[in-house]
């Protein structure tokens, strides 16, 4: 396992075209396994999520899954131009998530470097809003 330094930056949309931007930066860890690649870190209060672990899987064929475990649960895959509907479980209830993918572009070499994501959330069915993501991994020296 390799220490490293995840930053997350978060630009969501609604359909109005407001728009909410969000960063945070973790310690975390970064390993292969079997041709997948593992950022794991933990989530913090910035994201009012504290006690999750979060998971992101990247397969050899550049799809992205992001785990959620602790207090929430979730499972979501992210491949370009496909959809895919995941349960987000929190300690006040699930609800139905559908990520419909446009942007999916992995640049990863031994853990360093950037994920970016383009995606529509969908929550029961109801108005959806466009997020980007862009996940910039390096190396924690400290």
């Amino acid at each position: 396992m390799k220490p490293v330094l995840v930053k997350v930056q978060s630009t969501q949309r609604n359909l109005e075209g407001k728009e909410i931007k969000l960063e945070l930066v973790s310690e975390g860890k970064f390993y292969t396994k079997n041709d997948t690649q593992y950022i794991v870190y933990e989530e913090s209060e910035l994201t009012e999520m504290q006690g999750v672990t979060t998971v992101i899987k990247i397969f050899p064929d550049d799809s992205v899954m992001l785990l959620r475990l602790g207090k929430v649960h979730q499972r979501q895959i992210y491949k370009k131009g496909q959809s895919f509907k995941s349960q987000y479980t929190t300690p006040f209830g699930s609800m139905s998530v559908v990520m419909k993918t446009y942007e999916c572009n992995v640049c990863l070499n031994d853990g360093i470097g950037t994920i970016h994501l383009g995606y529509d959330v969908e929550l029961e069915g109801l108005a959806s809003n466009y997020t980007q993501l862009t996940i910039t991994v390096q190396e924690d020296h400290s």
